[in-house]
């Protein structure tokens, strides 16, 4: 299970919250980052894959 402290970057100073994974296209839902077998940026929802290019 993921911490929630681990999936934003706070900016103390300016008084922010940014997630640090990117958000699907088609759904708008945070999407995982897969390392193994083929890197990949996945969202669970919807079941949008976008591989990265190496």
């Amino acid at each position: 299970m993921v911490k929630a402290h681990e999936l934003y970057e706070v900016d103390y100073a300016a008084g922010t919250v940014k997630p640090k994974n990117k958000k699907c296209s088609r759904c708008g839902r945070m999407m995982a980052k897969h390392m193994k077998p083929s890197q990949r940026w996945a969202c669970g929802f919807c079941g949008f894959t976008e591989f990265i290019k190496s």
